[in-house]
């Protein structure tokens, strides 16, 4: 099979498993979102913008289509037919980062229009992309599970995240040369705007090598973790379900829990998720103020109510995260069919799992609040915006668990869980009323709203009022939705 076909058919799996639609989204609220910044900041944050999305997308998708072939036996075919390491990297790395430029393309045209170049534009973007599928391949190739793929996704990101620092005029030193994302992101902002000669020649010269290079690494992975690995035995596929349902003289429930909090304490991931949110909040009660000194581009003060809104979602979003993941992975390893023989049934399976995610997003957003330090709530206000916030995790959760038919797909609906926080809370701190209500689509528009409304002095329950009625209204649709996938 050659590089052509082989691609092509990656083409169609990504598209079946709703990369292109997912993307499609994404690159529209991208560029509603961007096309609202006042022009001083736009170019800059759209480079930003087409860098750590577009441009990373390979990495996080690699990931989640390796896995999957993996634990489906695709790879142990594939490594025994006359399909090369070679063409089965560079087939995954160019069928990504097609979806990223084309998204990318749409994006800077919607924004930017015609005007930048397209020479800069495209190898900056093209390397970049190859660039991270075979970084993305490197990480995963010895993971057998998304969780931990995740977690050391996370040590990846963050260094090559820092050359973002130069790019603001946070940081300016030259050892972010170092960094191959300091050549992406001189590439991409060359096209939109007058660089050096030689940094351009040093973003080409520099990326093509990091890519040769990563390409290598993707290339000796594959041969050590995948074709050395299918020769071993795995006996241990289908040993989750027996496991959770031995301790069934717990009770069905008592079981689940159990198995859940074994979880949660062996997987270092599922830790992170739970400390994550007070981690960022810690952040930003230390971090904005500093952040604000440094940058002359906007005052983060201004917007310091519509901040605490935003950080005030940050536990329902990433519980739900995890919650989505949960029921993808019990219906995935048929659990959740399991379950359905027992007392619990499939609805008292969903009942637990509220229980426990929307118990443990309520009490981790009655912390992240005085964490955050931005603001101060009234108490009566406080609790009742906590609550209908926390909503926020059967909502996500349930996105992801009924709009997904398996993991891989959950990776793709989970790039849109960010944009349900983040899109209302620009609207209402960048669209005037009565036109930023259009943003109440968006389930946390409400909850931010009446935040924003009591910090203010303004009535604020009929917000809260309006976003509990609309959330109950979803989370019952997507009950069902889940219930009818699961049959």
């Amino acid at each position: 099979m050659s590089v052509r076909s082989m691609a092509a058919w990656d083409a169609r799996l990504q598209y079946r498993y709703g990369f292109y639609a997912v993307y499609a989204v994404v690159t529209v609220l991208f560029a509603l979102g961007l096309s609202q910044l006042p022009e001083a900041v736009q170019t800059s944050t759209l480079v930003m913008v087409l860098f750590t999305d577009p441009g990373l997308l390979g990495f996080y998708f690699v990931g989640a289509l390796v896995l999957f072939e993996k634990n489906e036996g695709v790879l142990h075919a594939l490594v025994t037919s006359p399909l090369s390491a070679r063409d089965y990297l560079v087939s995954k790395a160019l069928s990504l980062t097609f979806i990223a430029l084309v998204g990318a393309t749409v994006v800077a045209v919607a924004v930017h229009g015609l005007s930048f170049d397209p020479l800069w534009f495209f190898l900056g973007l093209g390397f970049t992309g190859l660039l991270f599928a075979f970084v993305g391949f490197v990480a995963v190739a010895r993971f057998d599970s998304l969780n931990a793929y995740f977690l050391t996704a996370i040590v990846y990101m963050v260094p090559v995240s820092l050359p973002l620092l130069d790019h603001f005029g946070i940081v300016e030193h030259p050892v972010f040369y170092l960094f191959p994302t300091q050549a992406s992101l001189v590439l991409i902002g060359g096209a939109f705007g007058s660089t050096p000669t030689w940094e351009l020649a040093y973003g080409v010269g520099y990326l093509a090598l990091s890519t040769g290079v990563a390409y290598v690494a993707a290339r000796r992975a594959f041969v050590t973790h995948i074709v050395r690995g299918t020769k071993r035995s795995t006996s241990s596929a289908d040993t989750t379900g027996s496991s959770l349902l031995s301790g069934r003289d717990l009770g069905p429930v008592a079981s689940l829990a159990v198995s859940d909090l074994r979880n949660w304490v062996r997987d270092p991931l599922l830790v992170y998720i739970g400390l994550s949110p007070f981690l960022i909040g810690l952040l930003a009660r230390f971090g904005v103020a500093p952040l604000d000194a440094a940058v002359d581009f906007v005052s983060l003060a201004a917007y310091s109510t519509e901040l605490l809104a935003a950080f005030l979602f940050t536990p329902a979003g990433t519980l739900g995260f995890a919650a989505g993941f949960f029921m993808l992975e019990d219906r995935e390893q048929g659990i959740l069919q399991a379950l359905r023989a027992t007392p619990l049934t499939g609805r008292g399976y969903l009942l637990y799992r509220g229980v426990v995610f929307l118990g443990l997003g309520f009490l981790s957003t009655l912390v992240m609040i005085p964490l955050v330090g931005l603001e101060t709530l009234a108490p009566v206000p406080f609790v009742i915006i906590s609550f209908v916030a926390s909503l926020h995790t059967a909502v996500a959760g349930l996105l992801m668990a009924s709009l997904a038919a398996n993991t891989v797909e959950g990776v793709g609906v989970s790039k849109l869980l960010g944009f349900l926080i983040i899109a209302p809370v620009a609207a209402i701190a960048l669209v005037a009323e009565p036109i930023q209500f259009v943003a109440g689509v968006f389930p946390p528009f409400w909850a931010s709203k009446a935040t924003v409304a009591v910090l203010s002095g303004e009535s604020y329950f009929h917000y809260l009022a309006v976003g509990f009625g609309y959330q109950a209204l979803l989370i019952a649709g997507l009950l069902q939705l889940f219930l009818r996938r699961a049959d």
